[in-house]
């Protein structure tokens, strides 16, 4: 196998350094300007291939996961849910449905989420919002 350093050159074209039959490796990422490798997202990725790199997306994937399973629709267009972060392990999900069918699809949200451990309120002045905390709050 030829040897060659990291900068291309060969250790036997210069009187190298490097000792006769040790081996260096020409590796892309080790040049300026190539991206390196990394281990990818933290939490791997969600559905969509959204990458989850925090606790907190890892959290909102975990709800849209459940509400998914549930058969709604996560924002394909102008209907579905949004999750959001809304800061100290609170999330805000919305319908996004128009009109009546809103109604039932949040209270289909409650259902669901409650269900699964979570605490579920409604956001002040928003029939349309619900606030989750994965666990139910220490009073």
């Amino acid at each position: 196998m030829k040897m060659i350093r990291r900068d291309g050159s060969s250790p036997r074209s210069e009187g190298g350094a490097q000792a006769v039959g040790q081996e260096v490796r020409h590796f892309k990422g080790e040049h300026p300007g190539t991206p390196m490798q990394d281990d990818g997202p933290t939490y791997g990725v969600g559905a969509g291939g959204r990458p989850l790199w925090t606790e907190s997306d890892r959290d909102a994937e975990r709800i849209r996961a459940l509400l998914r399973r549930a058969r709604h629709t996560d924002m394909d267009g102008p209907e579905g849910f949004i999750v959001m972060d809304a800061r100290d392990g609170v999330f805000l999900v919305t319908c996004t449905d128009p009109g009546p069918a809103a109604a039932a699809e949040v209270a289909a949200y409650r259902t669901v989420l409650s269900r699964a451990g979570m605490s579920v309120q409604r956001q002040p002045g928003d029939d349309h919002t619900l606030r989750i905390r994965l666990t139910p709050a220490v009073p």
